[in-house]
């Protein structure tokens, strides 16, 4: 199944991470929203960014060894609307620039907010506005490792 995704993230603490050819970021203590697609298989890829320990590949990869997911948004569908997406998140959340958008022209796919509610407000409106229908996934530390998408 194909599609798109948010994974929204906490950071517990302000750090400066490597993220590959970005070079060396700083990101502030809060909570981030990850915006990407999977037109090769939405489960496979969700899963993929659950395990432990996996090759750096995306620019992502670099902050799952220092955040934590928290929620899965999963949208299944065969047009790639991770752009869309990000655009309309950064209408009213600042992005991280070039993060996660080395693909495209989009100033960034992740995006931050200091407050947890504010971020998970935006996203659902976000997608209520685009007309979106998503599934939401509960992440917790008991199903992280092996996660399966429930559409």
């Amino acid at each position: 199944m194909k599609g798109s995704y948010i994974l929204l993230l906490e950071l517990s603490e302000s750090q400066y991470i490597p993220v590959g050819q970005l070079g060396i970021l700083y990101f502030t203590e809060g909570f981030y929203a990850y915006v990407g697609s999977a037109l090769n298989g939405l489960e496979t890829r969700i899963n993929r960014h659950f395990r432990q320990n996996k090759k750096h590949h995306w620019h992502i990869d670099y902050l799952f060894d220092w955040a934590d997911i928290y929620e899965a948004v999963l949208i299944p569908g065969e047009g790639r609307l991770e752009c869309i997406l990000a655009q309309a998140l950064n209408e009213e959340l600042p992005c991280i620039r070039g993060f996660g958008s080395s693909d495209c022209h989009c100033p960034g796919h992740l995006l931050y907010a200091a407050n947890k509610e504010k971020l998970n407000a935006h996203v659902a409106n976000t997608l209520t506005k685009l007309g979106i229908t998503c599934y939401y996934q509960h992440v917790s530390t008991s199903n992280a490792a092996e996660l399966q998408p429930k559409f």
